[in-house]
């Protein structure tokens, strides 16, 4: 039964026995003494077996003069208060249904109204909050699992997002507007690519001293499907600041016997007997090491408002920079500078590719025709450029705007994104005139191409993970570079410009 009551969390129904007209016959708006009368329950949607219940109606408009309030409680016939609020000990577990009925008297005539709100009452509370990556459907059963087994799971999950930035953007909006949610939670499941779930619970809370508290009475479990232990090292920054019994990182089997154990002991223990992985993080795993400095610096960082996104950005940019100079000076890749697709590839990873591509092909067109027509004004160099920029500028604004009618929604960030990624336009139009359409458009796709590569190297979660957790190894891609720079052989792409050469050179 305790199933089919979960499932009804968030009834709410409101029946109202007279309405009123919110409009005079005249057409014009009446006072607020006409609107229609709308009771109001303010308070949780669940609490603890013992704990007290407050609820408050203070928040109800339009009912007019002597205003009366009865408040029931399930089928009981009397009512439990006749004040504003309403004060309930709940000793057992289950679905209250709390009802409000509010009497007024409105132009000499009395309306009444009254509105029902279920009230989930639980001896154990789970919260478990997924990014967009994680199906409905999975987190259902995992609903339907913890009510079989008498235990409140609450499920918070934010609206689809648009981009990779967004999603923990969209994490802490959803956290700061549920942070009711997390009252009487004994463990906060995160389930969510790398530290973006983690990272997004520190950042919607570090401001709420009340709730910063509360935390450190409960233990946070992370769900990953990546290395354990570069996790867990990325993990030490959030822990340092939200403080909770214990970070546990484990893996996605370790649900159900999170819901089964009846303490955090014991579902240790069980994920012992069970040989599921896991790696405990607490105040003896954390610390500052000489060996260490620059992992510190990269936690100081994410626990003190830097997005983990943002810091994946600039650790990948050696990385890119790296690929690029092994494609230009081994394979004979030819782009526009190294400049140039390393803030290519960076605006593809910000973006997402596909979005990042499409909006890349109208900022070239745009820019080549506004060029093209220019032509017969016979402007000077500077101003023409700075025309372009203007008419590259309208065009996004429009394409942003169109992209909201398909629900595309870019991170707030995505517009100096999108402003460095012009500047690949004036590249375009200097090799065009210096050089000709041909090698302009040859220039352009050997630039896109090379940084798709480059994004889809990054992009690999445990590489992600791996430098976000060790950052100090992005000093290795200087130790490359210094190689790559001491090549002296032929490209390869020569090899096959120059195969006939070669060929008979042989022969002789």
């Amino acid at each position: 039964m305790l199933k089919k009551f979960i499932a009804s969390l968030g009834l709410c129904s409101v029946a109202l026995s007279m309405t009123l007209p919110a409009f005079a016959a005249t057409g014009d708006v009446v006072s607020n003494d006409s609107v229609p009368p709308t009771p109001v329950i303010s308070g949780p949607s669940d609490i603890a077996v013992g704990r007290t219940l407050v609820l408050d109606a203070s928040a109800s408009v339009g009912m007019g003069e002597n205003v009366t309030y009865r408040w029931y409680r399930d089928t009981l016939p009397q009512p439990i208060s006749r004040t504003v609020e309403a004060v309930y000990t709940p000793e057992r577990a289950g679905i209250t249904l709390i009802r409000l009925v509010i009497s007024g008297t409105i132009d000499g005539e009395v309306v009444e109204a009254e509105i029902q709100k279920a009230i989930t009452v639980y001896e154990r509370k789970i919260v478990l909050i997924a990014d967009n990556s994680i199906p409905a459907d999975k987190l259902k059963i995992h609903k339907d699992t913890a009510g079989d087994a008498g235990v409140f799971l609450r499920i918070l999950q934010p609206e689809i997002v648009g981009t990779p930035l967004g999603t923990e953007e969209a994490l802490v909006k959803m956290i700061k507007d549920q942070l009711t949610a997390l009252n009487g939670a004994e463990v906060i499941v995160l389930w969510s690519e790398g530290i973006t779930g983690l990272q997004a619970l520190m950042r919607a809370v570090e401001e709420d001293t009340e709730r910063m508290q509360s935390i450190k009475n409960q233990s946070i479990v992370l769900i990953t499907d990546r290395s354990l232990q570069t996790l867990g090292r990325t993990a030490r920054g959030p822990f340092s600041v939200l403080r909770p019994k214990q970070i546990l990182v484990t893996r996605r089997a370790s649900i159900n016997p999170l819901i089964s154990s009846e303490s955090t002991e014991q579902f240790i223990e069980e994920l012992e007997k069970r040989d599921i992985d896991h790696l405990i993080v607490d105040a003896s795993t954390t610390g500052l090491r000489p060996w260490n400095l620059l992992s510190s610096l990269v936690n100081y960082m994410l626990t003190h408002g830097v997005s983990s996104q943002t810091v994946i950005l600039l650790l990948m940019l050696p990385v890119i920079a790296m690929i690029l100079a092994f494609l230009k000076q081994v394979i004979g890749v030819t782009t526009f500078g190294l400049y140039t697709p390393s803030i290519v590839a960076l605006s593809f990873l910000a973006l997402g590719w596909p979005i990042g591509l499409v909006f890349l092909l109208f900022i070239l067109t745009t820019g080549y025709a506004t060029r093209s027509f220019m032509r017969r004004w016979r402007l000077l160099y500077v101003p023409k450029v700075a025309i372009i920029i203007t008419v590259v500028s309208i065009t996004l604004l429009l394409l942003l705007g169109l992209g909201t009618l398909f629900n595309i929604v870019l991170a707030r960030d995505t517009i100096f994104v999108l402003l460095i990624m012009s500047t690949l336009a004036e590249s375009f139009l200097n090799v065009k005139t210096e050089e000709g359409l041909y090698s302009a458009v040859l220039g352009t796709g050997e630039t896109i191409l090379a940084a798709l590569l480059c994004v889809f190297i990054v992009q690999w979660p445990w590489l992600q993970s791996l430098v976000l957790a060790y950052p100090e190894l992005i000093l290795f891609t200087i130790a490359v570079d210094a190689v790559l720079g001491r090549w002296t052989g032929l490209r390869l792409v020569e090899y096959f410009r120059f195969r006939e050469v070669f060929k008979n050179l042989q022969e002789e």
